[in-house]
């Protein structure tokens, strides 16, 4: 890491982000990336993480936290414990500069920023009882939201600001936690709508018999990186079986886990569609998969703000979702996607509705890119700059910053 030369007469705002996963591939890590890529226009920035986009290299001060490779409790409790010691490098490093620290929900308690994708709190107050895994799986995430809810509550009662990625969300943490009045807003994720955008020569037919789709299928897409039950992928699958189209077929893509993969692709054979279901596995370019299908449907139990189901709609898919935070915010019944109850037998009567028009489809799907482009990094960074002067108001504020309305 560089030093920063102490003789400097004049020092920026240095801003530290500690993040578990600085990376396109990361859901929550991808829209930290974009945010930093705002910020060094006007701020030097430090990055705490155990993996950096090389599209920041030589762009910020990189320090890294070696994390164990899972499982995902380990991961969080060795970020939590090693992250002070690299704040307290990065703080003396800084030469005397005033500093920002932006935490990803409860990653480090001494944050001036909790950067929100989740409430912890919350979901397993109104949402656990739902959760579908079981085993050792189901215990070891019951331990994993427990030990993330006890951290979030305890870096939302130090910072000065917490910035939840949907209204829904910022809500759902200002009610969990009253002590928090006045110091929660929104920022909604972005979207790299260029990189999902379909482009003019995109050759769907080749695409889907490379991914073992049939040319004339019509192809359901669900992406997740992990955690299937949470996201809805059983039911989705129960929904699949109770439409007998041989030529109705779902594409999953994501899970890092082959465990996790292989129950799902087991529930699929037990249903009796597993000829039905492709499972991609992780990939890291998705929007060739969105490209390739007709609807995007995420039957979600809790969703901060989906990611991926605005990057659906920038690759130009109808969606088909459940009313988790933030799709009150862009989806309309009806002309871009559809909102549906989590049960198969919804989710069956929208697959219907949904294939029976395919000139309607192709409508609600021009629609859905419309809505995306919402969602640009441009306004992202904005937004974000504009939070970080209010917190640097009066004093300290960049001169190019007016203080925003």
């Amino acid at each position: 890491m560089k030093r920063v030369d102490a003789r400097r007469e004049v020092r920026r705002t240095r801003v530290i982000v500690l993040d578990h996963d600085v990376s396109a591939q990361s859901p929550a890590g991808s829209c930290v990336l974009s945010e930093i890529e705002a910020l060094i226009e006007r701020y030097d920035v430090t990055v705490i993480s155990s993996r950096v986009d090389e599209r920041l290299r030589d762009r910020v001060d990189r320090l890294s936290v070696p994390l164990p490779r899972g499982p995902v409790l380990a991961r969080y409790v060795a970020f939590a414990l090693l992250a002070p010691w690299r704040v307290a490098q990065a703080r003396r490093f800084a030469g005397g500069a005033r500093v920002l620290i932006q935490g990803t929900e409860g990653e480090y308690a001494g944050a001036d920023i909790c950067y929100a994708h989740f409430c912890h709190r919350a979901y397993l107050r109104d949402h656990w009882s739902e959760q579908t895994a079981t085993g050792a799986r189901r215990a070891l995430r019951r331990l994993n939201f427990t030990f993330n809810a006890w951290a979030e509550k305890r870096a939302f009662r130090r910072c000065r600001l917490v910035v939840g990625a949907s209204r829904g969300l910022a809500r759902e943490i200002a009610e969990t936690y009253p002590f928090l009045a006045g110091r929660v807003v929104s920022i909604p994720n972005p979207v790299d709508t260029a990189r999902f955008a379909r482009p003019e020569g995109f050759d769907r037919a080749v695409a889907r018999t490379s991914m073992g789709l049939d040319v004339d299928d019509r192809v359901i897409a669900f992406a997740a990186l992990g955690d299937f039950a949470r996201k809805g992928l059983g039911v989705l699958i129960d929904a699949l079986a109770a439409r007998p189209d041989p030529q109705l077929k779902l594409l999953v893509v994501g899970g890092k886990q082959a465990a996790e993969i292989d129950a799902f692709r087991q529930l699929a054979t037990e249903r009796s569609v597993g000829a039905r279901v492709v499972f991609a596995g992780f990939r890291p370019d998705l929007q060739r998969y969105l490209w390739a299908a007709d609807v995007f449907a995420l039957p979600s139990l809790y969703e901060a703000f989906s990611l991926v189901l605005i990057q659906a709609a920038a690759a130009g898919l109808p969606l088909i979702a459940t009313p988790t935070h933030g799709v009150d915010e862009w989806l309309e019944p009806g002309v871009n996607g559809w909102i549906v109850e989590r049960t198969p037998a919804a989710i069956s009567a929208v697959i219907a509705e949904a294939f029976a028009d395919p000139t309607r489809l192709a409508r609600m799907g021009d629609a859905a890119a419309a809505v995306a482009a919402r969602y640009s990094p441009q306004a992202f960074g904005r937004a974000w700059h504009d939070r970080l002067a209010l917190l640097l108001l009066p004093d300290d504020a960049p001169e190019s910053t007016a203080r925003p309305q």
